[in-house]
């Protein structure tokens, strides 16, 4: 058998809490990188497949991500500095002329693919922190 060790209830309630303190940073460090890892591979994913329409390639340009720290939450966002252009793209618009463009889903596959990032390797991440 192994030792007995005696606390009082106000070491141990201290020392547990240490202990479950340092475990709650570990796993927000681990899912704050996950989440970033997984926003750069949807950010590239997405530019990736973005339609150009002329040589400047200002649409691919302007995608980007933020991950963001909120108390004890991590959020993430891929979004383009050109606000509405990807829907647009990716469901298709009226032309002036009349018809309609063809869609062009470039940003659904890059977000599957970044969620599936997220979730494949969301416990790596956290292990890596915790050791």
């Amino acid at each position: 058998m192994g030792k007995h060790l005696w606390v009082e209830e106000d070491e141990f309630a201290a020392a547990l809490s240490e202990i479950l303190g340092d475990i709650a940073d570990g796993t927000e460090e681990g899912v704050f990188h996950c989440i970033h890892d997984a926003l750069v591979e949807g950010c590239d994913e997405w530019r990736s497949h973005a339609p150009v329409r002329k040589r400047s390639g200002k649409y691919k340009k302007s995608i980007t991500y933020r991950t963001l720290r909120k108390g004890g939450t991590v959020e993430g966002h891929i979004f383009s500095r050109k606000p509405g252009l990807p829907h647009l793209l990716e469901k298709g618009h009226a032309k002036s002329g009349g018809g309609r463009t063809a869609a062009q889903p470039h940003v659904k596959p890059a977000a599957e693919r970044a969620f599936a990032f997220a979730r494949s390797h969301l416990m790596e991440y956290i292990a890596r922190e915790l050791l």
